[in-house]
């Protein structure tokens, strides 16, 4: 059921990304097609990767930061390869840890965040137990970017050995806001 919930937002989040994404929403520079099948857990429509100049992430702590794709792509120095619990089948993700970016923010490790993605989707806990499981903010899987339509641009993942690995309600995919929800 989460994952047939999940299909029908997607699609409605990736047409609600696209004027965000492009910076102008009076000319179209994005192709969307529909793509949700029963073989794809992500569902949604196909969508232009954003670019490098565009903010995909806003973290909000002490103090808020957002980040671009680049700055994302530029941080990712952690790499995992896994057996996807969605498509069950290895993968490798390249990303950052999340406490790197909880630190920047000011996020402490007592404080309870909520990830958020673009179909609305949250997922709460404390940033100490999302540290201690080594969530990973994902910017690239196999190499190449992550498709919208494949849980992306960016999404948190878990190493197989990590506590989280098999607790799927917190691999947040199309993730957007983390947030601070306890101040």
């Amino acid at each position: 059921m989460r994952t047939t919930n999940r299909l029908i937002v997607v699609a409605l989040g990736a047409a609600m990304l696209l004027p965000a994404l492009s910076g102008c929403a009076t000319q179209p520079v994005a192709t969307i097609t529909p793509s949700a099948s029963p073989t794809n857990p992500y569902g949604g429509f196909k969508v232009d990767n954003p670019k490098d100049t565009d903010v995909v992430l806003t973290v909000s702590g002490k103090k808020t930061v957002e980040y671009t794709m680049g700055e994302l792509k530029a941080m990712a120095d952690q790499k995992i390869s896994i057996l996807e619990p969605f498509v069950k089948k290895r993968q490798d993700f390249g990303g950052v840890f999340l406490k790197a970016l909880f630190e920047q923010s000011g996020i402490s490790p007592s404080d309870k965040v909520d990830t958020v993605a673009l179909n609305e989707y949250e997922f709460a806990d404390t940033a100490a137990n999302l540290e201690a499981a080594d969530a990973i903010l994902a910017v690239s899987r196999d190499g190449q970017p992550i498709a919208m339509d494949a849980g992306g641009p960016i999404r948190l993942v878990f190493a197989t050995n990590s506590k989280y690995f098999t607790y799927l309600d917190a691999w947040n995919w199309s993730l957007r806001t983390i947030k601070v929800v306890n101040k």
